[in-house]
């Protein structure tokens, strides 16, 4: 199990391992090269995982960790951590309040990878969760960070998980590395917590663990290599009597929904079948469902009624529901007492978004029945979402407007006014892009306002373009719309070329490139990367759009009006109208789409039509030219300053932390 299997031969490290697997006695000796004993039992932990992983797979019985190795991993993890930190403190003179301050943020974020697992991803579910417990945004949004800058490391070190795998004898299994992971991060929130003297005992974690922990004195195991680990004790013999014994088999326990939801999630987001807002829009269908069958309810026990319940629960919500600020810390009971004192035509979901909830409602519900009845959940009875689904397939019939008349294009006029923003022709600042002044700066600010109406293309493709898809020293420099593990595409019909608008190479947007991949950035607009935002285009729409078009129309456009109870304007997707109509009979049809990402309007231009050269698209994109023509170049290029390279207003960044913040 420990790292006794460790052993040096000349120069090179190597691991031995003896093992039984399906009755046969094996010997498994890899070498693993030329390095440091540190980096050799993290390797040697790998390899002892993967062989405990092999010896399960040929049915091989497991050593689990007990109860009992868990509470040393604690005791030590969390007596080093609590000394580092009040080292730290004392050494620092940071006031005792930013302290208190920082140790909460740590603790909160320590807290979540401890629940979560340490590679968890941070969510606008996590961020309403934490204002809805009485936590200001900002402060809020600094958890985030926090959580983002642990993981762009590593939250807990291989050389610590290493440690206890010997001292504490414990198997190098995936789940129990797991499950050490898990009690580092909780030990360190508690430490955070004990730092401020205000501690918060997490409910999960024997009180008497941090009682037991705060009272030892022995030496860190962490911090040491010779203490021996424990010697497993032999198993006591068994009379016959005992050996025919069992314990009855337990009935299979009940699932609740939202852990299905959670279980189902984690599956579509490794296999990358979800992204962010998905997921977003799958957990709000299931909190909806959970609340109407009376909340925590069990798979087992969803009955018809629950559902004839659910859809009486989107009749009686307002349509725009969530948005307030009681809204958000009273949950839905709070959206049901807001629409008490609405207009009746301002409540009730939409018939389009209650199926969309359905639709992830059956997907949660499918893959926890799984294809094995046995180990599945399944409601008591079969049941049917069909009448809820009203309205399916009738939408010519239903829909009182064109789809062209439902959405405005913004004029020519109107791309003018805003494109004469002091973004273009000086700013107050950087914070204060809407005041003028006499600052240009080169940043998403600048560019993806430019970039709508020369491309029609939506916010979420041109915000969240990676370095990498950006091809400037070409014959014809070009964007490749592509998937990345950041952003999804609305379709695969919206993986396409797109040539460097000459208007963009005119303002000097190859020399923009040039600058962002020497400052060491790996998003075209790193600025746009937010943590705590569900997707970019959220993130362009909240931090530039909505100021940006308040400045240019503060009282709306003459478009604007009350749908239901929602005010609606032109907004981002407009532009993409405003692109298409001018080109429009101007450029073939088929060039048409394939610039913004549509799919052929005939069954042989989606089979066998090669998408339009980038010559012929550039050509095409040139007739866009106008909307931009009257903005001067600003040169030379000017990025953000380096500390300025991510999203959001001004705040320490991991470089400029002191070294006693990065311990806690």
């Amino acid at each position: 199990m420990g790292f006794s299997n460790v052993g040096l031969r000349g120069s090179r490290y190597w691991w031995r391992k003896k093992m039984t697997v399906a009755g046969v006695r094996l010997t498994l000796a890899l070498p693993i090269g030329a390095m440091s004993f540190t980096d050799a039992r993290v390797i040697a932990l790998r390899l002892g995982s993967a062989a405990e992983t092999l010896r399960m797979g040929y049915g091989e019985r497991s050593t689990g960790v007990s109860p009992d190795q868990l509470k040393k991993v604690f005791s030590d993890a969390l007596r080093w951590q609590l000394k580092r930190i009040l080292e730290d403190q004392v050494a620092s003179s940071t006031p005792a309040v930013d302290h208190a301050s920082l140790n909460s943020r740590y603790a909160e974020a320590w807290t979540f990878l401890s629940k979560r697992g340490v590679d968890a991803k941070w969510t606008l579910d996590d961020l309403d969760r934490m204002t809805a417990n009485g936590w200001k945004l900002s402060d809020a949004k600094a958890v985030a960070d926090t959580v983002f800058d642990l993981q762009g490391g590593s939250p807990v070190s291989g050389e610590q998980i290493g440690t206890y795998v010997e001292n504490f004898g414990i198997a190098p299994t995936a789940a129990n590395l797991d499950k050490m992971r898990r009690t580092i991060c909780a030990a360190k929130a508690v430490a955070c917590r004990k730092a401020t003297a205000n501690l918060s005992l997490d409910e999960d974690l024997p009180a008497e663990w941090i009682d037991d922990a705060l009272a030892d004195d022995t030496p860190f195991a962490w911090e040491t290599t010779s203490v021996p680990p424990p010697q497993p004790s032999k198993p006591q013999p068994t009379s016959p009597v005992e050996q025919v014994a069992v314990q009855p088999v337990p009935a299979k326990a009940k699932q609740r929904l939202v852990d299905a939801a959670d279980a189902c999630i984690a599956v579509h987001e490794r296999q990358r079948a979800w992204d962010a807002v998905t997921i977003q829009q799958v957990r709000t269908a299931v909190r909806l469902f959970d609340y109407a069958c009376g909340g925590d309810v069990f798979i087992e026990d969803i009955t018809q009624e629950h559902v004839t319940d659910f859809t009486d629960l989107c009749s009686t919500l307002p349509n725009r529901w969530g948005r307030t600020t009681e809204e958000r810390v009273g949950g839905i009971a709070a959206s049901l007492a807001r629409a008490k004192t609405m207009p009746e035509k301002m409540r009730g979901i939409s018939q389009v978004t209650i199926n969309k909830h359905i639709s992830w409602i059956m997907a949660v519900l499918h893959h926890a029945a799984g294809a094995n009845r046995e180990k599945g959940h399944r409601p008591a009875e079969a049941i049917d979402f069909k009448t809820a689904r009203k309205g399916v397939g009738k939408k010519a019939r239903q829909q009182q407007k064109r789809d062209r008349e439902r959405r405005a294009n913004w004029t020519k006029q109107e791309v003018r006014r805003l494109l004469s923003a002091p973004i273009w022709t000086g700013a107050a600042g950087i914070d204060r892009r809407l005041t003028p002044g006499s600052e240009i700066l080169h940043d998403a600010w600048y560019w993806l306002p430019l970039m709508l109406p020369l491309y029609g293309g939506r916010s979420s493709e041109l915000a969240g373009l990676p370095l990498s898809d950006v091809h400037e020293d070409e014959l014809i420099p070009y964007l490749q719309i592509d998937f990345t593990e950041d952003r999804g595409l609305k379709n695969v019909q919206s993986i396409r070329k797109l040539p460097i608008h000459p208007e963009l190479i005119r303002l000097g947007f190859i020399e923009y490139v040039h600058a962002i991949r020497a400052a060491g950035c790996t998003m075209l607009f790193p600025d746009m990367a937010s943590p705590g935002s569900s997707s970019f285009a959220s993130t362009f729409y909240k931090s530039i759009f909505n100021p940006w078009r308040k400045w240019a129309f503060p009282n709306g456009t003459p478009w604007r009006h009350q749908a239901g109870g929602a005010w609606k304007d032109k907004d981002v997707h407009s532009f993409r109208g405003t692109a298409t109509s001018i080109l429009k009979g101007v450029v073939p049809d088929s060039v048409r789409c394939d610039i913004f990402g549509h799919e052929g309007e005939t069954e042989t231009a989606r089979t066998y039509d090669d998408e339009a050269e980038l010559s012929i698209k550039l050509e095409a994109l040139k007739h866009l030219t106008p909307l931009t023509a009257h903005i001067q170049p600003s040169l030379p290029i000017r990025i953000r300053p380096a500390n300025r390279l991510r999203f959001g207003v001004r705040t320490p960044s991991r470089l400029d932390r002191p070294k006693a913040d990065k311990t806690k």
